[in-house]
């Protein structure tokens, strides 16, 4: 039999599109008073993510400290159990306002102007945050750098996720999948733990995986005070089927119940600001999920604590000059 007996991408129809979910608990559907709703919603989406709201930090080490740019950075290792400790930056203690920052798909080196390290989309911004003035806890996140393989000292083993420039067949993400758990939601409690050591109320910043942490994470936070989120927002459909995005975003069952504007309007009324490049790909579905966002913000009282920022010639990347405005009004 010659391959040519095979049947040909051109001869089937391939327009597939899955069904749409309902979004049952979409703050437009349920029909339900924003105070109920938030109740509710919050209460769906800590099963849906699978998240403990409880956790608590984990014993830390300072491992060492430098000083750079005028910035003291101190390495710090976590104790989270189960075989698992985590490292974070504290950079420039003492610094007048605290935020974390949250990196995207990358490494904290990428925030940090590492020499020999590539800039990137992240544009250096959590020393350049030290730089002026602030506080900032930059934690390494499950399956990027130093946790790019959470059994690597497990011989034979591997829970992997991104290692770029190599292949990627992202173990750490289905195992957590066929546990029940999510990567986003192991990844929250961690910020958790991050946020019950620092003891105090903070700012969180974050980039694209980053900036959907910084949406999610605070829905389960009383301490945090303002949010900036940088390539994110839109929608779960959009950002797989049109952006080509890595899979860490992807939770399970979650557009049954929500979408990327109901889990961010689960902060109000505190201030939030979603930013975007305007030669950004993945804003092709931001406008209609800002309105929505928008609306969430209205029933909660609170509609000019809210607002969508395009930069200008940017595409996926930190805005620097907004983000320190943000964090300085």
């Amino acid at each position: 039999m010659d391959y040519d007996f095979l049947v040909k991408a051109e001869e089937l129809e391939l327009r597939y599109q899955p069904p749409r979910p309902p979004r049952r608990l979409g703050f437009g559907r349920a029909g339900l008073p924003w105070g109920e709703w938030r109740e509710v919603a919050t209460a769906r989406l800590g099963e849906v993510l699978a998240v403990d709201a409880g956790v608590a930090a984990g014993a830390v080490t300072e491992v060492r400290r430098t000083a750079t740019e005028g910035v003291e950075v101190v390495a710090l290792v976590m104790a989270v159990g189960e075989g698992l400790s985590v490292p974070a930056y504290l950079l420039n203690p003492g610094g007048e306002r605290v935020v974390m920052a949250l990196h995207g798909h990358g490494q904290v080196d990428e925030c940090l102007r590492i020499r020999g390290v590539h800039e990137d989309y992240h544009h250096n911004f959590a020393i350049e945050l030290a730089k002026a003035g602030h506080t900032v806890l930059l934690p390494e996140l499950r399956g990027f750098g130093a946790l790019s393989d959470l059994a690597a000292q497990r011989d034979g083993e591997s829970l992997s996720y991104w290692r770029w420039g190599e292949h990627m067949v992202y173990t750490l993400l289905t195992d957590t999948f066929q546990r029940g758990r999510t990567l986003m939601g192991d990844t929250i409690e961690d910020l958790l733990r991050w946020e019950d050591w620092l003891g105090v109320e903070c700012d969180v910043v974050g980039i694209s995986w980053g900036g959907d942490l910084a949406c999610a994470y605070p829905v389960f936070s009383d301490r945090v005070r303002s949010i900036f989120a940088s390539g994110t927002l839109g929608s779960f459909e959009a950002v797989f089927a049109e952006a080509g995005n890595a899979p860490a975003h992807c939770v399970p069952g979650v557009l049954e119940w929500f979408d990327r504007a109901d889990i961010a309007g689960l902060n109000a009324p505190r201030r939030l600001a979603v930013h975007y490049g305007a030669l950004d790909t993945a804003r092709s579905a931001a406008p209609k999920a800002f309105a929505e966002l928008q609306e969430i913000y209205a029933a909660a009282g609170a509609r000019d604590e809210v607002a969508l920022h395009i930069s200008a010639g940017l595409r996926h990347e930190m805005d620097l000059g907004l983000l320190i405005e943000f964090l300085s009004s």
